[in-house]
């Protein structure tokens, strides 16, 4: 499985809107480049999941707490792939 694959399981899993069915497959899907790019840039992964969730969808549905994890899952993906 390719690191896009697994970005878009981690925000499935994640999925603050609550998506349910085949629409999930593809709901966060137009994130992942952007997401990418901020970790091989050593950008702020956790302000753009915030943005994500707070400004583009419009509203935090998650706790700070599982925006958190998602960054740590995202960037734990990144680590392994070094190695």
């Amino acid at each position: 499985m390719n690191v896009t694959s697994k970005i878009n399981d981690i925000l499935k899993d994640w999925n603050p809107i609550g998506v349910s069915g085949k629409d999930l497959e593809n709901e966060y899907t137009r994130y992942i480049e952007e997401i990418i790019l901020c970790v091989k840039n050593n950008g702020d992964l956790l302000s753009l999941i915030n943005d994500i969730e707070g400004n583009r969808i419009g509203f935090f549905y998650t706790k700070e707490e599982e925006r958190k994890s998602v960054v740590a899952r995202i960037l734990e993906l990144f680590q392994q792939n070094k190695s």
